[in-house]
């Protein structure tokens, strides 16, 4: 008797320090986000004024997508495709706003716990309500549908329903700072506690069911998210477990504010010039504290780090943030949803590299997956796919094409009580669109014609 126990002792034993090897080989994992940063809002990618040597040292230091797509030209369903790597339509999330993940999604998250993965989501969730009792950023239609992050596989957070400030996040644009010291781009100053295009500032930050912060330290959002990122990786890098930290920054979506340090960096510019590219100049400088924490903490070769931006730059608030491309916010053209995209782990990749492969954030789930060795039973279908070793091989072909849908925005209708969408397929080279609902379409040869300014069936 006493054998039989010292043997499940041992068995005991072995396993479970098989099982702790196991998941300390598994990488880190951290998915970073910008909000409605443009192609053409980094200074890698060809922006002659904006400040971002941290990202800029990044891409030099991994790799650089040329062709990397939001799976949607709007926040909400592009983040929901981050989570569970399916078109946004199959989990009903057409557009920001007014919609929650449902509970049969299977996300990044759950998916990772199941490997013994620690998991935080930090910043902007949107993706659902995250109380059922306050209504928090007002989006016409009523509260969001309640799907916050602990209930889709996020042990804690540290998020916001919606958009914030990016400076001083819980004061109101305007009021005690006054209109021209603190102020976002915009065609008109606002006033303390004036609404703007249906929205207010100041959502809460939550921690947890019917938690949340009441008194937000002051100074740069960025740096107030990344605060609580690094006490958590640090956390989790003491106890030797891997973890996923999602990081979804609320820069530089409206309002967009930056602090005198910041704005000094750009002496010459006007005031909204300042808080615009001093914005993403602070968002940039949080991109370096996080990557030289992982190196303080001896983590950096087995640590993930996938930068990219959820959607193109706002339509009226930006400084030519397509870059070259045309198009931008809600827009299925090149610039609604090619974005900034790095990724960096240097254990796997050594030698830098610019990849002209398209890559898409509905990829980001199976490719993590199976780097994990993840099989999901019960997986609804996934529309992303693994591209991971195709990245890591320098391949410049995609096996499958990436499709696009989304409703028409009210700017590019003919008649704004039309219901009509627009649609996208992505093969490679070759890009198919139409934004009337299908009545007509155009090709574009994106390598030769990237600025999508070339009809091929109309040239010919």
């Amino acid at each position: 008797m006493k054998r039989i126990i010292y043997i499940t002792i041992f068995l005991f034993f072995v396993l479970g320090c098989s099982k702790q090897k196991s998941n300390q080989n598994f990488p880190n994992i951290i998915l970073v986000t910008a909000d409605d940063l443009g192609y053409g809002d980094v200074a890698c990618y060809g922006n002659p004024t904006v400040l971002t040597p941290h990202l800029d040292e990044m891409a030099n230091a991994g790799i650089r997508f040329e062709r990397f797509y939001s799976t949607a030209p709007v926040c909400s369903p592009t983040r929901g495709s981050c989570l569970t790597g399916r078109h946004p339509y199959r989990y009903n999330m057409p557009w920001a706003g007014r919609y929650g993940l449902p509970k049969e999604e299977i996300t990044i998250a759950e998916a990772l716990k199941t490997k013994g993965y620690s998991t935080r989501h930090f910043g902007k969730w949107h993706v659902g309500g995250l109380s059922k009792i306050i209504n928090q950023s007002e989006f016409p239609g009523g509260p969001s549908p309640y799907s916050p992050p602990w209930e889709n596989g996020f042990y804690e957070c540290f998020s916001t329903e919606s958009m914030m400030p990016t400076y001083n996040p819980y004061y109101q644009v305007g009021g005690e700072f006054g209109t021209e010291d603190y102020r976002f781009v915009q065609n008109e100053p606002v006033e303390k506690g004036q609404k703007t295009g249906g929205f207010r500032w100041g959502d809460f930050y939550w921690i947890g069911e019917d938690k949340y912060v009441e008194v937000m330290p002051e100074g740069d959002d960025s740096k107030i998210i990344m605060n609580k990122a690094l006490d958590f990786i640090e956390r989790k890098s003491t106890e030797k477990s891997p973890f996923l930290s999602v990081i979804w920054f609320h820069t530089p979506h409206t309002p967009v504010v930056a602090g005198n340090e910041q704005r000094a960096k750009y002496p010459d510019l006007d005031i909204p010039q300042q808080h615009w590219f001093g914005a993403i100049s602070a968002m940039d400088e949080q991109i370096g504290v996080l990557r030289e924490k992982l190196r303080k903490l001896q983590i950096e070769d087995n640590t993930i780090v996938w930068f990219c931006s959820d959607n193109g730059p706002s339509y009226i608030h930006n400084y030519n943030s397509s870059g070259r491309l045309r198009g931008k916010k809600a827009e299925l053209y090149e610039g609604g949803v090619r974005v900034p995209a790095i990724l960096e782990w240097p254990s796997k990749i050594t030698n830098p590299f610019i990849s002209q492969l398209p890559v898409s954030t509905s990829d980001f789930y199976p490719s993590i997956l199976a780097i994990c060795g993840i099989e999901m039973e019960n997986q609804p279908i996934l529309d992303g796919v693994n591209v991971m070793e195709s990245i890591l091989t320098k391949k410049e072909k995609r096996e499958t094409p990436i499709l696009f849908q989304s409703p028409v925005p009210n700017r590019l209708k003919k008649q704004e009580t039309e219901d009509v969408e627009q649609f996208s397929i992505v093969d490679n080279n070759y890009k198919l669109i139409s934004i009337d609902g299908g009545k007509s379409f155009q090709l574009y040869d994106l390598n030769d014609d990237p600025t999508e300014s070339i009809d091929i069936v109309e040239k010919k």
